[in-house]
């Protein structure tokens, strides 16, 4: 967030549920969206024992629970969310918009790709502007409903804390999951059990819970540097810094200034290769489990949705394997046809892009809003 556009908000809009909704969705879009970016540049590293293939799946885990936190939050104030397919193109990341920034963090983090590729200097410029914390002093939230107009991650969840607040009687907790608890033994509520503004402590919790463990956290004016993760926010079963943010863990890396050896790959493999086809099984598998996600957080219960998760990771690496840059859909530009995108249940509109929302997936289910 900058300095000027906290000078700027003088008083805090009213928001309405619809907006709140709007932002609840774009929450679960760009926690989402990190996942297939941050994994295919972890698993292009050859060697699992490097600093950088572990702090990265660290963050890929815990990205992993702001995904289901986001759903539940989305499904308590009455919107089953959708998980529409993620695009990687160019400079685009969902809902951040760095201009915003004064000064603007491009200028230290710059080049950066927000394409699939493997574990390298654009990718992690990609990743700290990603993670990016709110500027110190900027701490008071900017509660603007306005989905497309974020410097930062942290700028973002400050204003969803801001129309959670002001809907809390909207609260009702339907559809809460819960798969990760065994990972966090002191981390209790992260699900929504209560309704009205009896249930918004436990809001205000996973939004606390996201921010703290590295959605572009400032602490309150205290520098980046010195932040630690609370306890009762710590992975305590397989993370080496656990106290670590997402942004601390990769500024360890960039300041490195190393990068390990990683696999060599064309982003088109010739049809019929080893590459290709393994490009093929990911993309199959990957919608399958959209597909999955889409059924667990309205109500249902996937038996395949398990095994299609940690099937990724082996789908991903034998991409890498056989010389192919992991693939999970389409990519927009000027050669991709309305027809051809909507066969893989995307629908690249520029309008939507430019306003950092998601393209529209042509899938049966559809968001549903609940009375």
């Amino acid at each position: 967030m900058s300095n000027a556009g906290a000078a700027e908000q003088t008083s805090e809009p009213t928001w309405t549920i619809e907006q709140l909704r709007d932002h609840l969705q774009a929450a679960v879009d760009l926690e989402f969206w990190t996942i297939p970016f941050y994994m295919s540049a972890m698993y292009s590293i050859k060697d699992a024992g490097t600093a950088a293939y572990q702090a990265i799946l660290s963050v890929v885990n815990q990205e992993m629970l702001h995904v289901q936190l986001a759903a539940n939050l989305a499904n308590a104030y009455g919107l089953s969310p959708r998980f529409a397919q993620p695009v990687y193109y160019g400079q685009h990341i969902p809902h951040l918009d760095f201009d915003l920034d004064h000064p603007d963090p491009r200028a230290t983090f710059s080049p950066y790709s927000a394409e699939i590729g493997p574990y390298d200097q654009e990718r992690l410029n990609a990743f700290c502007l990603i993670e990016y914390p709110m500027w110190i002093g900027t701490e008071t939230p900017r509660g603007n409903p306005d989905v497309a107009t974020y410097g930062s991650i942290g700028e973002f969840y400050s204003a969803v804390a801001v129309g959670a607040a002001q809907l809390k009687e909207h609260i009702r907790p339907v559809n809460q999951v819960n798969h990760f608890a065994r990972f966090y033994s002191h981390f209790e509520g992260m699900t929504i059990t209560s309704a009205g503004a009896a249930g918004f402590p436990q809001v205000a919790n996973i939004v606390q819970a996201i921010c703290d463990q590295g959605e572009g956290r400032s602490d309150q004016g205290v520098s980046w540097t010195q932040h630690s993760v609370p306890k009762e926010y710590q992975n305590t079963a397989d993370d080496t810094d656990p106290n670590w943010s997402h942004f601390q863990k990769f500024m360890t890396l960039w300041n490195a200034d190393t990068f390990p050896a990683t696999y060599e790959a064309v982003t088109n493999p010739t049809a019929g290769s080893a590459g290709h086809k393994a490009q093929l099984i990911l993309e199959a598998n990957f919608d399958a489990f959209l597909d999955g996600l889409d059924a667990m957080f309205s109500g249902g219960d996937p038996k395949a949705f398990m095994t299609q998760m940690f099937a990724l990771g082996g789908n991903i690496l034998n991409c890498w394997k056989n010389g192919a840059v992991p693939k999970f859909g389409l990519p927009i530009g000027a050669g991709v046809g309305l027809a051809a995108a909507a066969g893989r249940r995307q629908y690249p509109a520029q309008d939507r892009l430019s306003r950092g929302l998601p393209p529209v997936r042509t899938a049966p289910r559809k968001a549903v809003v609940s009375a």
